[in-house]
């Protein structure tokens, strides 16, 4: 019972407690009544006694508590409302009102949020109507606030609703109008409208505050944007009701009529006015003639273009006028045409136009820099397989790509998109020697074929194809057999060059697609025929080419996965030539299928999610570009059907086809080989028994002999260099024998084609290992690092011939792919960092960020990792850097950094918009990798960032990958971020860099020393600003509040109203609430 003594005194207390609390409201709201009831006395006595403006402010501030504004007492309304007795306003009153609302007695929000309040006032009475205009016509360009953030963003909200109000008041004059008498009056307040409307949107602040409101509040500017179309529709509603004649009028309809052609004419009246009313004083002499109607329009327009509202131009410059062409875009070329050539076209479109965009490139240079590049690689090919490549990506999807961009607008000019065309093929002409070395190495006309193709898309038309043709028929030095591309050539496809070949087979390769729609389980000697038919001389690679090109390679490669999954199974009531033809289907589509996954990579038959025998068995089995698969990876076989088919290897006994599961003796051959070796190497067996025994097996299906090289190549990478003697021969016999089948007719039909196919692969097998590589017998044309000089030295003669050149062919671009796989992502991030600030020169830098970006598009994702997570940090915490970063070597490394980061965020994107089911971080040069390689490579990049570093704390967080203890306060802090970010996002790679390096960047500017390092911070952020709205938001989200709040308290000039549009543009209240203050608070700017 004690116990609870306590607990009810408290309770008790509580309770008097609120009772005295909701004694004091009511006191204090009792004050404010008197206090309100006190301002209107006072107002009525110095309305009467005609007291001055001071006269009024003194009486008044007796009655306000010191410190207090008179939003309060509603200071503005009482005013107003008294203003407002009659039907013309009380001047005086008015006067009283400016007077407070000049010394900031009341707040521009209270201002605004009454003026809002007379809904009706401008049709009603029209002269209190023009006062109101009047008060608002003298604050409209002095719009403040000193308040909180969010007292800042409700005054945002507030004019935006003025501007509604405006539009609104517009809309119910011009329906009654007609029926008014005061049509002077009227369409005066109507002129005056337009002129504040004008002048809102001429002011940049003014644009900026509207700007973040109508972020804020979107249903008031949906409104707005109606209430604009239902203007729009009256204007022309009355203008086309005056022009049409009515012959038959009645008494009423006249009456109307004569009301509706006052107000046309009184609209359509010519007034002259100051060119900038409201502006400095020295613009007043200027004067137009112009009529409500036009200014009106010109108003609303002006509206309108508040939702379009963009930064300030950019001050980046680009190297075009130094050097003939752009490296980046070249690079990027090579990358598509030979890396990426089954890719989506989005991606690497959405990719030009970040480039367009962040080196302020015109249009036509873009296109110019596409068709340049695609001609140079049309010029150094390695290979047919390649030319096919480029070939299909020049005259089939560069159409394409073109045609893609052409639906986005250019930012820079807004000129018609025919006109860019043709002038990127005009200055095209120009390199006439380029054309002519393309011409000559595929011997046909590489222009005429590329311009049709563009001309079929629509991107010119028919009489500027012939204007271009004849331009380039008199610049031409060397002429060419001309050879029809059309299908009513008559020359056979031996005679034709593989362009017009490539460009038929895009017809060719669809009718395929659709042909294979069809059920061939019951007529299968069909199919064969189709498949055989494929198969003979370069139709199987033209195709393939092509639909890589076309991105039907997948739809291709699963259709042929279905018919190789229906080979392996036997049908009931199988007849021995059934079973012949099952076989030839399963060998042929095997092969096919091989050469796709070893060409394109093995994501191409894979990426389907299926479990079909051979998904399974080319990603446990075939060699790929990382290396031969592990020995565990293969299938595991019951010893006795191995030994059944080994002993009819060795007798040379047929297979019988109607018993055979293909997909089984495919598994079984891993353990003919082991044994074969095995008995080989205890002498149980000599060359010429294992020669027989590979006859007898390549004999059967030209299938198996790649299943044993595959087993091979795998056994010989685990073997000790003294243990590959016997293995190395047995290969070397596989690689050296060719055999025809035995299986009867269908088979024989392609035994060329397919033993020919089999040798391609074996010998690609081969080539993916230096131990296995010179039973290839093919010499890979590519270039090797110099073995006695040091990487460092390659690096900077890469770059310098780069940079002296302009442009980047494939042996460079090849020679920087090893580079980095020699030295590292570090190594090599750092080393063209190092480049870039030895350089001095303007220009220099220009050329040097460029090409810096262009070698880092071939792994841009690691690179820019690197850029931000190692390199960067280091460079600002060591003072000994300071001369690197001072300008204009520090903008330069700045902007080399927006770029890496924009270009890395816009492929995020794309994957997503793309609705793919990997990141395209997967990448690594044109193949896909796991993610648990990705992670690897991460760790093993940034491995040295766990040991605890010497450098100041301060200046270390962004050096640190394991500062598990900061970024994990990051992630439970997440508010701090402009966009609160959840614990999965922050564990990405790419975010998690951004944070870290935003963290970096807030601890500088922290810092009470000024010097490169925050001139650096500022040039970032001035390069980021200037990105697109996309990048600009996805980067500054993971920015702190502090530091986007310290430097927005700090800025001003073009560079705050710049930074505070780029922050209102990031999704969060947060970050608009710092904008509209920022704005808000900004007055040297604005006056």
């Amino acid at each position: 019972m004690y116990r609870f003594l306590p607990l009810s005194y408290s309770y008790l207390h509580a309770l008097k407690l609120g009772c005295t609390s909701s004694h004091r409201s009511l006191r204090f709201m009792e004050t404010i009544q008197q206090r309100s009831q006190s301002l209107k006395e006072l107002l009525l006595k110095a309305w009467r006694e005609r007291w001055s403006d001071v006269q009024w402010s003194t009486h008044m501030k007796r009655i306000l508590p010191p410190g207090v504004s008179g939003d309060a007492y509603k200071l503005t309304d009482i005013i107003l409302t008294q203003a407002f007795v009659g039907p013309n306003p009380n001047s005086l009153m008015l006067s009283y009102l400016k007077h407070i609302i000049v010394s900031q007695v009341v707040s521009h929000t209270a201002v605004l949020s009454t003026i809002i309040e007379y809904e009706t006032v401008c049709i009603t009475r029209p002269y209190c109507m023009r006062g109101l205009l009047e008060i608002l016509n003298g604050c409209i360009n002095r719009i403040n606030c000193q308040g909180s953030m969010e007292e800042c963003l409700t005054l945002c909200q507030s004019f935006l609703q003025v501007i509604h109000w405006l539009l609104h008041s517009i809309t119910l004059m011009l329906d009654k109008m007609p029926d008014m008498r005061d049509l002077q009056v009227m369409a005066s307040n109507l002129d005056i409208i337009s002129e504040i409307l004008r002048i809102t949107c001429t002011s940049r602040v003014n644009k900026l505050l509207l700007f973040v409101a109508k972020l804020e509040d979107k249903a008031t500017w949906t409104e707005i944007e109606e209430t604009v179309s239902s203007i729009r529709t009256t204007l022309f509603a009355i203008q086309s009701q005056q022009s049409q004649e009515q012959p038959t009028r009645s008494k009423l309809t006249d009456e109307i009529q004569s009301g509706s052609s006052q107000l046309d004419q009184f609209l359509s009246a010519p007034r002259t006015t100051h060119a900038s009313q409201g502006a400095n004083k020295k613009d007043k002499g200027e004067r137009t003639t112009e009529s409500i109607r036009e200014r009106l329009e010109r108003s609303l327009q002006e509206v309108l273009r508040l939702a379009q509202l963009d930064s300030s131009p950019s001050p980046c410059s680009n190297s075009l006028e130094l050097k003939t062409m752009s490296s980046c875009i070249g690079v990027m070329t090579f990358m598509e045409a030979a890396l990426n050539v089954t890719g989506d076209l989005q991606p690497f479109v959405d990719q030009l136009l970040l480039v367009e965009q962040l080196q302020n490139l015109p249009r036509a240079s873009v296109y110019l820099e596409l068709c340049q590049a695609s001609l140079l690689g049309l010029i150094d090919l390695p290979d047919t397989c390649e030319e096919l490549k480029w070939l299909a990506f020049t005259f089939i999807k560069l159409p394409q790509i073109l045609a893609r961009m052409k639906q986005s607008p250019s930012p820079r000019d807004s000129t018609d998109s025919a006109l860019h065309f043709i002038s990127c093929f005009e200055q095209l002409l120009r390199f006439n020697v380029l054309i002519d070395q393309a011409d000559t190495k595929h011997n046909c006309d590489c222009m005429q074929q590329l311009l049709q193709q563009c001309s079929k898309l629509g991107l010119i038309t028919e009489n500027q194809l012939r204007e271009l043709l004849a331009a380039r028929s008199a610049t031409r030095r060397a002429p060419v057999q001309s050879r029809s591309s059309g299908h009513g050539s008559h020359e056979s496809p031996q005679q034709l060059p593989n362009s017009t070949l490539v460009i038929r087979a895009e017809p060719t390769s669809t009718s395929i697609l659709k042909k294979w729609d069809m059920d061939y389980s019951k007529n299968p000697d069909e199919l064969l025929g189709v498949l055989g038919h494929m198969m003979s001389g370069k139709s199987f690679e033209l195709i393939i080419a092509v639909l890589a090109t076309t991105g039907k390679l997948k739809k291709f490669t699963a259709k042929l996965i279905k018919f190789n999954e229906q080979a392996c199974k036997q049908t009931q009531a199988e007849v021995t030539k059934g079973s012949q033809v099952r076989a030839a289907l399963f060998d042929i589509s095997f092969l096919m299928l091989c050469h796709i996954a070893q060409l394109y990579g093995t994501e191409m038959v894979t990426s389907n999610g299926g479990d079909s025998f051979f998904e399974t068995w080319v990603q446990q089995c075939i060699p790929d570009d990382n290396g031969a698969k592990p020995l565990g990876s293969f299938p595991a076989v019951e010893p006795s059907k191995g030994d059944v088919l080994l002993s009819q290897y060795h007798s040379g006994m047929d297979i019988k086809t109607m018993q055979a599961r293909w997909n089984e003796v495919i598994d079984t051959m891993p353990y003919i080989m082991q044994e074969v070796l095995f008995a080989w190497e205890n002498g149980a067996t000599n060359v010429d028994q294992i020669q027989k025994l590979i006859d007898n097996v390549a004999s059967k299906l030209c299938c198996l002999p790649i299943c044993c090289v595959a087993w091979l190549c795998s056994h010989i990478a685990v073997l000790a260099s003294t243990e590959r003697n016997r293995a190395l021969s047995l290969l070397q016999i596989i690689c050296s024998h060719q055999a025809s089948s035995q299986l009867g007719v269908p088979l024989q039909i392609y035994d060329n084609e397919r033993n020919a196919m089999m040798q391609i692969i074996i010998r690609k097998m081969c080539s993916t290992s230096p131990v296995t590589n010179p039973m290839a017998k093919t010499s890979r044309d590519v270039p090797s690092l110099p073995p006695a000089t040091p990487a460092t030295q390659v690096l900077s003669s890469v770059f310098a011939e780069i940079m002296d050149k302009g442009c980047v062919d494939r042996r460079t671009l090849a020679l920087v792919d090893q580079l980095i796989t020699c030295g590292g992502v570090l190594w090599f991030c750092r080393g063209v960092v190092l480049e870039i600030c030895s350089l001095h020169c303007k220009n220099d830098l220009t050329m040097a960020v460029e090409v810096a970006f262009a070698l880092f598009q071939v792994d841009i994702e690691q690179l820019t990792l690197t850029l931000t997570r190692k390199v960067l940090p280091r460079i600002l915490a060591d003072p000994l850097n300071f001369e690197k970063l001072s300008n204009p070597r520090g903008h330069a490394l700045a902007r080399l950094t927006v770029w890496c980061i924009a270009a890395t965020l816009t492929n995020h994107t794309s994957s997503r918009d793309s609705k793919c089911k990997e990141s395209p971080f997967r990448l690594l040069r044109g193949r896909k990798r796991p993610r648990m390689d990705l992670d690897r490579e991460d760790s093993s990049v940034l491995k040295d960032e766990a040991r605890p570093s010497k450098i100041r704390r301060l200046l270390s967080v962004g050096d640190e990958d394991n500062a598990t203890s900061t970024l994990t306060g990051s992630v439970n802090y997440s508010t701090g971020f402009l966009v609160a970010q959840t614990l999965q996002q922050l564990n990405e790679p790419f975010p998690r860099a951004l944070v870290s390096l935003f963290q970096l960047f807030s601890s500088l500017m922290s810092s009470s020393m000024i010097g490169p390092r925050t001139e650096f911070v500022i040039s970032f952020m001035t390069e980021i600003i200037h990105c697109s709205e996309h990048i600009a938001s996805g980067v500054l989200q993971f920015a702190p509040i502090t530091m986007m709040s310290q430097m927005l308290n700090t800025s001003s000039g073009q560079f705050l109203l710049d930074l505070a549009l780029a922050i209102g543009r990031v999704d969060s209240v947060v970050a608009r609430r710092l904008a509209a203050k920022a704005l808000c608070h900004n007055k040297t700017g604005r006056f």
